[in-house]
């Protein structure tokens, strides 16, 4: 069981963060979704994460923005941004620490193996 590995977890769609939500506590993690960045630095008071997944596109505050965010309060948070198609603010999050992007809709074996790859470089 990993339930020490807390996962953020940063979408628009209620869907995805239930997706997230359900997969991800049942392999043991513990997992904090939020629908937008706005919400982003008040979890960050609350607990720290080992990743967070941040959608690209988002209302009020996007993916980029959202990763500024984290990376200031929290920069040894890893981040793995989500996309529905490849743009220039992917571009962009690369440039601003993101480790890589997962392309909707995905396979959940890739998300299980990005977060087994940064487990086991945080362990290493």
């Amino acid at each position: 069981m990993e339930s020490d590995i807390r996962i953020l977890v940063v979408d628009d769609e209620e869907i995805m963060r239930s997706l997230f939500t359900d997969i991800l506590q049942d392999e043991g993690y513990q997992v904090i979704t939020v629908s937008d960045g706005s919400h982003v630095e008040e979890k960050l008071k609350e607990a720290s994460f080992l990743i967070a997944f941040i959608d690209v596109h988002m209302p009020i505050m996007d993916g980029v923005q959202t990763l500024r965010v984290i990376k200031k309060l929290s920069p040894k948070t890893v981040i793995v941004m989500m996309d529905s198609f490849p743009d220039i603010l992917l571009d962009e999050a690369e440039k601003e620490g993101a480790i890589t992007c997962i392309h909707k809709p995905f396979n959940i074996q890739e998300v299980r193996l990005v977060i087994s790859e940064i487990i086991k470089k945080q362990r290493a």
